[in-house]
């Protein structure tokens, strides 16, 4: 079909006579970039005198990284597991057994990546690592991890939107196998779009605090450009950053969804859009839980304070009348 961006090529290799996939390798180079990136951020931290222990004094530590990292893989298989069945609901109630079946079906993104990060803080939490200072170096690492990632599934046709004729089309006319139905048939890129979508707007966390920098100062009759001093923006700091970049990643995969196959469920909405709807409303969320809670157990301790000191006074009135 003229117009359409049409790809043919061998979506496998096979080093040693292993066949292996185009994109599997792909997805793997963004895990490993990931992890190098959280661990150069990390080596920024200031370091700690020897005699100190690191954990006690804040440190981050990149072996603690690497058990982090394993943390995450049961999270997001069984999210990513349960995603796959909320999304085809109707056959998993018929079928409940095919559920735990991992030959059959696939695994769903969003709550993969949900539950991946809430078992990896665990593992943290179990190291005595500082979870707030962990969660501002990974945010930005893995929100460009997720927009390649979605790149990668370029490498086997997989994920691929609506049928369209459109210019922006594309199809996969090479031998495959190919991760996609009907691959030879045009359609929208939802996987490139939702990449570059995330790419863009990781790009933009990182741009967007620079040119807030950015001072125009006068000099003699000219103004010349220069810069404040650097800034942590509190909206991209601890827990609080690592939570607006996953709304990015939210919003930019909310976005592409709307060019792909899946049936409308809710007026122009399908069931994926539902559930990032849900699963943005707890990462608004989740950074006020802990404060919330603070301040719950401060109450109910100073309320158990009150109590006891007014038992205490009434049994020191109790014993001067009897005496």
């Amino acid at each position: 079909m003229p117009g359409v961006i049409d790809y043919s090529f061998d979506p496998t290799v096979a080093p040693l006579g292993l066949s292996i996939r185009l994109e599997t390798l792909a997805l793997c180079a963004a895990i490993f970039l990931v992890l190098v990136l959280v661990a150069l951020r990390a080596g920024r931290a200031p370091a700690s005198d020897e005699t100190i222990d690191e954990r006690s004094a804040g440190r981050l530590r990149r072996d603690d990284l690497i058990l982090i990292g394993f943390g995450v893989v049961p999270g997001a298989v069984v999210g990513g597991r349960l995603d796959y069945g909320l999304l085809h609901l109707d056959y998993y109630l018929a079928n409940p057994g095919a559920l735990t079946d991992p030959s059959q079906g696939g695994l769903g993104l969003t709550l993969a990546v949900v539950l991946g990060i809430a078992t990896g803080l665990a593992v943290a939490r179990l190291l005595a690592a500082p979870i707030d200072r962990w969660l501002h170096v990974a945010g930005l690492p893995v929100l460009v991890g997720l927009g390649l990632g979605k790149l990668a599934m370029l490498l086997g046709g997989a994920g691929q939107g609506s049928y369209s004729d459109a210019s922006w089309a594309v199809s996969f006319s090479g031998p495959g196998p190919w991760g996609s139905m009907n691959p030879s048939f045009p359609a929208l890129p939802s996987q490139a779009l939702e990449g570059g979508l995330v790419l863009t707007a990781a790009f933009g966390a990182v741009l967007v605090p620079l040119l807030l920098r950015l001072r125009l100062r006068p000099w003699h009759r000219i103004v010349r450009p220069g810069w404040s001093p650097p800034h942590e923006w509190w909206i991209l700091t601890g827990s609080r950053g690592f939570a607006t970049l996953l709304s990015l990643w939210i919003a930019a995969r909310f976005v592409a969804a709307f060019t792909w196959r899946d049936a409308r469920v809710l007026g122009p909405l399908n069931a994926e859009q539902i559930l990032l709807v849900v699963v943005l409303m707890v990462v608004l969320i989740a950074p006020s839980v802990p404060a919330g809670l603070t301040a719950v157990r401060r109450r109910w301790s100073a309320r158990r304070a009150g109590r006891a000191a007014a038992k205490a006074r009434r049994a020191e009135l109790e014993a001067k009348v009897a005496s």
